[in-house]
C-alpha cells in the first residue's frame, strides 16, 4: 500500500516545491531584515537632524518599508512559479496613468526628503520667495508651511524649494544688513553728517556687534548729498522694524545736530505749443467781449 502511494507521488516535485518555497521565504525574511534596518536607519537619521515630527518620521519609515517588501513579494512569488505576467499586463496601463497622475505628488514627496536630508531649510528659517518674507514652521510630505508678516500661513509645494532660487537668511546663520539712504543739503558739513550718523548707529543697542555699521556717500542727487547708512542685525524676520527704527534715529540724530535735509524740487515745465494754444484762446475771448 505504501509502496503504490510512493510510486504515485512524484518526490523529484516535492523537492523542487520545497526549494521553491524555502528560496521565497529567505527572500521575504531577508526583504523585511532591510526593512527593518532601513526603518532604524531613516529613523536615527531625522532624529539627528533634529526632526521630531513623529508622524512624518512614520510616513518615511512606512513608505521605505513597501519600496522593499512589495518587491520581494513579487520576486517570492515568482520563485514559487506563479505567473504574473497576466496581471501586469492588463494593469500596465493603470499603473502607468497612475504614475502620471502621481508624479507632481512624488516629486513633492521626493523633494521634502532632500530638503531634510541636506538640510537646507529648517523649520524657523527666515526665507525670501518671490520678494515676500516668510519664516518656516514645518515641512510636510507634500508642502512647506510657512508664515508671512501678515500672520498669513503659505503652503509651498516642497519641489519649489528644491528647483528655485530661494533666499535663506538663516542658512549658515541669522546675520542680516539693514540698509537705509538719507539725503543731506549741500550745505551741510560731510564730514559732521558722518560722525552723527555714526554716533546714531552706535547707540542703537539692537544692533549686532559682529560687523561695524558703515556711512557711505552714495550719490550727488540735484537738490542733496546721498548718504548710505549700513548696520547689521541678528535677526532677520526683524528686518522691517529695524529699518523704521534706524530711519527715525537718524532723524532725530541730524534734527538735533541741526543738519538740514536735502529737499526734493519739482518742477513745472509746459509744452510751448500748450502755451501758445492757451494764449490765443483767451485773445479769442478778449475780442469776442470788445
Amino acid at each position: 500500500m505504501l509502496q503504490e502511494f510512493l510510486e504515485i507521488i512524484d518526490v523529484k516535485s516535492i523537492e523542487a516545491m520545497a526549494v521553491r518555497i524555502t528560496a521565497a521565504v529567505a527572500i521575504f525574511l531577508i526583504a523585511w531584515w532591510v526593512s527593518r534596518k532601513l526603518r532604524q536607519f531613516i529613523d536615527h537619521g531625522l532624529t539627528q537632524h533634529d526632526h521630531n515630527d513623529e508622524a512624518t518620521i512614520r510616513t518615511y519609515k512606512n513608505i521605505a518599508s513597501v519600496i522593499v517588501i512589495v518587491p520581494a513579494i513579487l520576486i517570492a512569488v515568482h520563485v514559487l512559479g506563479i505567473n504574473l505576467s497576466t496581471m501586469f499586463t492588463t494593469g500596465g496601463l493603470f499603473a502607468v496613468a497612475l504614475a502620471f497622475m502621481m508624479k507632481e505628488i512624488a516629486v513633492n514627496y521626493v523633494s521634502s526628503m532632500m530638503l531634510r536630508w541636506e538640510g537646507i531649510i529648517k523649520p524657523g528659517d527666515v526665507l525670501k520667495i518671490d520678494g515676500t518674507i516668510v519664516r518656516v514652521e514645518s515641512i510636510g510630505l507634500r508642502a512647506t508651511t510657512a508664515r508671512t508678516k501678515d500672520e498669513l500661513d503659505l503652503l509651498i509645494p516642497n519641489s519649489e524649494l528644491v528647483n528655485e532660487r530661494i533666499a535663506n537668511y538663516t542658512y549658515k546663520d541669522s546675520l542680516c544688513r539693514v540698509e537705509t539712504t538719507v539725503g543731506v543739503d549741500y550745505s551741510a558739513d560731510l564730514k559732521e553728517v558722518r560722525e552723527v550718523l555714526e554716533s546714531v548707529c552706535s547707540q542703537l543697542d539692537w544692533a549686532s556687534s559682529q560687523k561695524k555699521p558703515e556711512v557711505l556717500i552714495s550719490d550727488f542727487g540735484d537738490s542733496a548729498v546721498d548718504f548710505k547708512v549700513r548696520i547689521w542685525i541678528e535677526n532677520p524676520w526683524e528686518g522691517s522694524l529695524r529699518h523704521a527704527s534706524l530711519n527715525d534715529a537718524i532723524w532725530w540724530g541730524l534734527k538735533k545736530a541741526d543738519i538740514a535735509l536735502g529737499s526734493r524740487q519739482r518742477d513745472a515745465r509746459f509744452e510751448e505749443t500748450f502755451i501758445k494754444a492757451v494764449g490765443r484762446e483767451q485773445l479769442n475771448a478778449e475780442q469776442k467781449e470788445e
